[in-house]
C-alpha cells in the first residue's frame, strides 16, 4: 500500500489497558511528539484484573493517553484471559480496526510474557494483518469505546496492507529496532502513574506482580539495559520479520 494513504503511522494493539504504556510508552510518546499519528487499541476491558473495575481502568487509560499525546485510543470487548488466534471473531475485530486506521506500522506490546493473552496477541495480530489484505472478506467493527480526547475513526477501506508488524522484545530477545526514548521517559512515567489501580498497592487492593514497586524498577532496568547497548540512557526494543527498503543511508545511526 502507498504510505501516503495511511490513516496513522503506528497502531499499538494490546490485550489490556496499561500494556502499551508498560512496554512501549516511551516510543508512543516519542513518535507523537514528532507529529506522528499514534493510536492504541486495547482488545479487552480487563474485567478479570485483580484490581480496578473496567470503568476505572478506562478512565486511567484516558489520562495516560493524554500524557503520551496519542492521536486516538479504542477499547473492545474481547474476553479477558481468552485472547485466541483461533477465534474468527477476534481476528475479525483486529482486521476491522486495521482497515479503519490503515497503519503503516503495527506493534504489539505485551510485556512481560506471563499472561495467556500476552502470549496469544502476537499471532492474533499477525493473522489479522494478513486477513485485512483480502478484499473478499469484509468484517464489521464490533462494539467499542473510543477515547473522547482523541480523534474519531475514519471510514474503512476495502483492504489494507501494513508495512510491518512489530513485537516488543522480551528480555534476552534480539532487537531489530531500537527507539531512543531518553527524552520522553518522564512522559512514560507519567502515563504509568495514571494507572493508580494497577500500580499502587494501597487500601484493600490485592497484591500483584505489577503493584510491587520492584516491577516498575524492572521496567526501568529493561530500558536502561537496551539504552546501554545503543549508547543512550533509555531505549525500547522491537523485533520484526520485515526489513526496510532503502534508497540512501538513513540519518539515524546503527548500533
Amino acid at each position: 500500500m502507498n504510505p501516503t494513504n495511511a490513516g496513522c503511522d503506528l497502531l499499538c494493539i494490546c490485550p489490556h489497558t496499561d500494556d502499551a504504556e508498560i512496554a512501549l510508552g516511551g516510543t508512543l510518546a516519542l513518535l507523537a511528539r514528532a507529529g506522528r499519528k499514534v493510536w492504541v487499541c486495547d482488545l479487552t476491558r480487563g474485567e478479570l484484573g485483580s484490581n480496578g473495575t473496567p470503568e476505572e481502568r478506562w478512565r486511567e487509560a484516558a489520562e495516560a493517553s493524554a500524557h503520551l499525546g496519542l492521536t486516538g485510543r479504542l477499547q473492545f470487548e474481547l474476553p479477558d484471559g481468552f485472547v485466541d488466534v483461533g477465534a474468527p471473531e477476534q481476528v475479525a475485530t483486529v482486521a476491522a480496526v486495521i482497515r479503519r486506521l490503515r497503519p503503516r506500522w503495527i506493534a504489539t506490546a505485551p510485556m512481560p510474557n506471563r499472561h495467556p493473552d500476552h502470549r496469544a496477541i502476537g499471532a492474533l495480530v499477525e493473522k489479522a494483518a494478513f486477513m485485512s489484505r483480502l478484499a473478499a472478506w469484509s468484517p464489521d467493527l464490533p462494539a467499542h469505546r473510543i477515547w473522547d480526547g482523541g480523534a474519531l475513526l475514519p471510514d474503512p477501506t476495502d483492504r489494507w496492507q501494513t508495512e510491518a508488524v512489530l513485537h516488543v522484545c522480551l528480555e534476552g530477545e534480539q532487537a531489530d529496532v531500537l527507539f531512543d526514548v531518553s527524552s520522553v521517559w518522564d512522559k512514560k512515567l507519567a502515563a504509568l502513574k495514571a494507572y493508580a489501580t494497577q500500580f499502587e498497592a494501597v487500601g484493600e487492593r490485592r497484591p500483584t506482580m505489577i503493584n510491587d514497586p520492584a516491577f516498575l524498577e524492572q521496567v526501568e532496568r529493561w530500558a536502561r539495559a537496551r539504552g546501554f547497548r545503543a549508547g543512550v540512557s533509555h531505549a525500547e526494543a522491537l523485533r520484526t520479520s520485515a526489513a526496510p527498503l532503502l534508497s540512501d543511508l538513513p540519518q539515524e545511526r546503527w548500533t
